[in-house]
Parts: structure tokens; C-alpha cells; sequence
């Protein structure tokens, strides 16, 4: 907030990150070879608005297909208004970049029941200090049906056309030094002592649920070490149902510039409902209580730029979580293994 020069307009930049990765499925014994992003980014000022940015990610690993797009514009005293394609809530891995992940993809059972996306979303923040130690965001969004993943695209399951919309609010604290929700976790030096704490709540109202979430993160960084933690639980009203989910990330440099080697375990956690509905829609049928854990070894092959990831995973999703007596309860085992050649320029 001390600058008060403009400064010349910037170049416009783009941005490729790639990966490629060889799975074998244990269950089902089989393997695979393929292109599993490929994620194509336009990013830079805003053409005669200092300080503003924009971004415009498209994915083409399948079909080319725009998943996020944002453009921020400066209020004075350092805050922002920004209008984003509504994807990005509490959590801060969906607005991470796919080279940005620990273990290379989030965890499902993190986002499913609590970040559905929507069509749009308006968000204000900015320090609530002179020195930006804390700072705050607030949003509004809303949009019909289910987020298909692309701008503009949304599904009706069960042919529900209700409306949908999100409020919520966030607090960022700076405890001891300075890490943005935007910084990579992935360690290739050594980092100062780093401690932030994110605290957030919201209200959605989705096609058959409505519900009050809050969400609580954690990220501490010395030298060689980073820990990453999330906890996020909503109330449901509709059916009346407590839901809850955690998931702890842990990284560790063991060679500057070439090794590092990460880890997570969580849950995702739901009491039965209270007053069943009488058809189980399309979300309600995807929340399944889960246990996962994965480990992760990434080699530097040029820097940070080109890297090699040899990641293991264990998934365990119990079925009937939010009914019981309806059926019985099964769970199903997914194990897999996956060598992740990623690259981004």
C-alpha cells in the first residue's frame, strides 16, 4: 500500500503446464499410459489499470475447455474487486495451480460435499494492516445447476432447476512471516519460518441441500519442512445431517533443488440423515464417508520446471453414509500407483 508510482504496463504472458503419467489401477489390474493435463494460461495487467490482473486458464488434455477465468481490478488503500468464474470458495486447492499440489491432484472427499462451484462470483478483499498481515475476502456467487468444471458450463441432474448462490467470508492471518494463498507449497530451497492461518464460513444453497459451512487452514513452513492442514464442516438443514471432512499434507526437502518427498491422510465424515429424502439426488449420492492416504516422491529434473513424481494411493469409500438401513453398507478399496512426468514453461 506504500507504493505510489505506476509503473510501465506489462506484457501479456502465457503459460503452459503438462503432465504426463503412467497409472497401474492394483484392483483392477490394469495400467494406463496418457496425457492427464494439459492446461494452457493467458495471465497478466489489465491493458492502462495499474495493479489490476487477469487470468484466463484453458484445460485441453481432452477437449479444449476454459475452467477459470478472473479479472482483478485495484481499490484504493491496497484492496480489490475481482470477478471470477465462481470456482474458487474456501478451500485454497482449487485455486492452486495443477504444478502447485503436494500429491499432484486435491482430495476428493475435501471438495465434493462442500465446493460445488457456481456460473460467476463477485469478491472484494484487501489488509485489514498497513504491514498485510491480515487480510480479508468476501464473495457472492450464484448460478443454476451443478459446475460441469468449464465456464459456462453447468448440468441439471435429476432435471432439478433450482437456483443456486454462495455468500461467505474469509479472514487471512499472517502469524509469523508472509504466505500467500496463491504460493506453492512445493519446497525446492530451503524457506523462512512461515506460520498463516485461514479462517472462513459461508452459506450455500444448492439444487437439494442447504447448508452453513466453515473452514479453518494451516500452513507452516521452516526450512525443510512444510505442513499443510485443512479441516471443513457444514450443517445440512434440508435432511439435517453434520458433515464433516480433514485432510493433514506434510512435505520434506531431503535434497535442496532435487528430492523432496510428501505425504496426506484425511477423512471425509457424515452422521445419517435426520429426515430422509424421499429420492436421492445426484450430490446427495456422490457423499460417501471416505479414507484416504497417499505418499509422494518428486524429483527435480531441471530446476523447478521439469519434475518427476512417483505417488501411491489408497482410497477406502464406505457407501450408505447418509442413509442407513436403506442397503448395506459396502466398502470399496482403490490402490493405485502412478509415475507423474509434469512440466510447466
Amino acid at each position: 500500500t506504500s507504493v505510489v508510482n505506476c509503473q510501465p504496463a506489462t506484457n501479456f504472458r502465457f503459460s503452459v503446464v503438462a503432465r504426463t503419467q503412467g497409472t497401474y489401477d492394483v484392483q483392477g489390474k490394469q495400467a494406463n499410459v496418457e496425457f492427464s493435463a494439459i492446461q494452457l494460461r493467458v495471465l497478466g495487467q489489465i491493458p492502462y489499470i495499474q495493479n489490476s490482473f487477469f487470468l484466463l486458464s484453458f484445460r485441453a488434455e481432452k477437449t479444449p475447455r476454459m475452467v477459470f477465468a478472473m479479472f482483478q481490478v485495484p481499490i484504493k488503500g491496497g484492496h480489490y474487486f475481482n470477478i471470477n468464474s465462481g470456482a474458487g470458495g474456501l478451500s485454497l486447492e482449487l485455486v492452486r495451480s495443477i504444478h502447485k499440489r503436494l500429491l499432484v491432484d486435491p482430495a476428493f472427499y475435501m471438495l465434493n460435499a462442500f465446493e460445488q462451484g457456481n456460473g460467476a462470483a463477485l469478491e472484494f478483499g484487501g489488509p485489514l494492516d498497513k504491514r498485510g498481515k491480515f487480510l480479508y475476502r468476501t464473495f457472492l456467487a450464484g448460478g443454476s445447476g451443478r459446475f460441469a468444471g468449464n465456464i459456462g458450463g453447468t448440468f441439471f441432474p435429476d432435471n432439478n432447476n433450482n437456483f443456486t448462490y454462495s455468500a461467505g467470508a474469509q479472514l487471512w492471518m499472517n502469524l509469523v512471516g508472509y504466505y500467500n494463498r496463491f504460493d506453492s507449497p512445493l519446497l525446492y530451497t530451503p524457506a523462512p519460518t512461515t506460520l498463516a492461518i485461514a479462517i472462513g464460513g459461508k452459506y450455500d444453497q444448492r439444487p437439494q441441500e442447504r447448508y452453513p459451512a466453515a473452514n479453518i487452514q494451516a500452513t507452516f513452513r521452516y526450512r525443510r519442512l512444510i505442513l499443510l492442514g485443512e479441516v471443513y464442516g457444514k450443517r445440512e438443514l434440508n435432511f439435517g445431517s453434520w458433515q464433516a471432512a480433514y485432510n493433514l499434507q506434510v512435505g520434506v526437502l531431503a535434497v535442496k533443488k532435487r528430492l523432496l518427498l510428501t505425504g496426506d491422510f484425511g477423512q471425509y465424515l457424515a452422521s445419517p440423515f435426520e429426515n430422509p429424502p424421499a429420492e436421492l439426488g445426484y450430490d446427495l449420492r456422490r457423499q460417501n464417508q471416505e479414507m484416504q492416504y497417499r505418499a509422494a516422491a518428486h524429483v527435480f529434473l531441471w530446476r523447478e520446471l521439469f519434475m518427476l513424481t512417483l505417488i501411491w494411493g489408497d482410497r477406502r469409500i464406505r457407501s450408505s453414509a447418509l442413509i442407513e438401513g436403506t442397503e448395506a453398507a459396502t466398502v470399496t478399496k482403490n490402490q493405485d500407483l502412478r509415475l507423474v512426468f509434469q512440466y510447466r514453461f
